[in-house]
């Protein structure tokens, strides 16, 4: 029966726009994101299938499905080992922020920081552990006394820390860089550091230019050196150290030098040999950041987190 001009349909979804995003969600089968997620952290069909508890065959036959719905291999082999694909690795980051989104949906509304047995994770470097890594975990555990803290420390902290780590929050010095949003947790400042009682006595910036350097083996230069460079200040370097935290035991009694946090030379000073100066040159303060993990949209859990971060570290030596 054919319908007569200006009739109406009756029927909703002839006459309401569609949402496409809905329906594209529709069409996806949300159960293959938790066996795709095992397939590109395990690398292997085998662990993945063991991981979520499936037969291998199923988790072959989900694979199949998985590369028909993204139109990608995912995984591919060569010679004797499985390779990601450029678009497997894309997915790590979010799928894991998306899965862990999902089940704090169902068993955890909504971040409660005297309840919740949440696992905390922060990378930092080793020198801002010691400085700052005691007040963090008493805030921490204060705060909310059945989370657990785990504390991850790098030398080159990069995206794999998110990705691979499932890390909240990078506790990121100033002299590193990074292609996401920072916020300044608190503020430190370069000092020249020495195992030459000369430093105690003498002109700072004489010592810089004749005594040899122990350098932190960072993948551009500091702030200081860059100063150095610009007022034209020749120096010799002895030792590079890819570890920050090793310098001041590197200078300890000797006829060395090398520049360094005020935060972390004050807490050495006791346990070494060393002799603390400002730095010579004026330049900006040493900063240490906050960078969030980029998939981590939890914004009760980040405002609280971020706050107990400032509180502790407000409250000890990093201040």
């Amino acid at each position: 029966m054919k319908k007569s001009a200006g009739a109406t349909s009756s029927n909703p979804a002839e006459t309401e726009p569609q949402d496409t995003e809905l329906a594209r969600a529709a069409a996806m089968d949300f159960n293959l994101l938790v066996p795709l997620l095992a397939v590109i952290e395990e690398q292997s069909v085998t662990r993945a299938a063991q991981r979520v508890g499936l037969s291998q065959p199923a988790m072959s036959h989900a694979l199949r499905r998985i590369r028909r719905m993204l139109k990608d291999d995912i995984l591919i082999r060569r010679g004797n080992e499985s390779l990601l694909t450029p678009r497997a690795k894309e997915l790590l980051g979010p799928l894991k922020h998306l899965v862990r989104q999902s089940t704090t949906l169902v068993h955890e509304a909504t971040f409660e920081p005297g309840t919740s047995h949440r696992e905390i994770t922060l990378a930092l470097s080793t020198s801002t552990a010691l400085v700052a890594g005691s007040d963090i975990c008493r805030g921490i555990s204060e705060r909310a006394p059945n989370c657990t803290l785990r504390m991850i420390t790098t030398a080159n902290p990069s995206d794999s820390l998110f990705t691979q780590d499932n890390v909240d929050a990078i506790l990121l010095p100033e002299a590193f860089t990074t292609r996401h949003p920072r916020a300044r947790l608190y503020d430190d400042r370069w000092v020249v550091i020495s195992g030459s009682s000369d430093l105690a006595n003498g002109n700072a910036l004489e010592l810089l230019a004749t005594l040899p350097h122990v350098m932190f083996d960072a993948p551009r230069i500091s702030r200081p050196y860059q100063a150095l460079h610009e007022h034209g200040v020749e120096y010799s370097v002895r030792t590079r150290i890819n570890d920050n935290l090793l310098i001041p035991h590197l200078v300890s009694g000797r006829d060395l030098i090398a520049l360094h946090r005020r935060s972390t030379a004050e807490l050495m000073d006791p346990i070494t040999d060393i002799h603390v100066a400002e730095f010579p040159l004026e330049i900006p303060s040493l900063g240490v950041d906050i960078v969030w993990n980029p998939w981590l949209q939890d914004d009760p859990f980040r405002q609280w987190l971020g706050g107990t971060l400032k509180t502790a570290t407000a409250s000890g030596y990093a201040h």
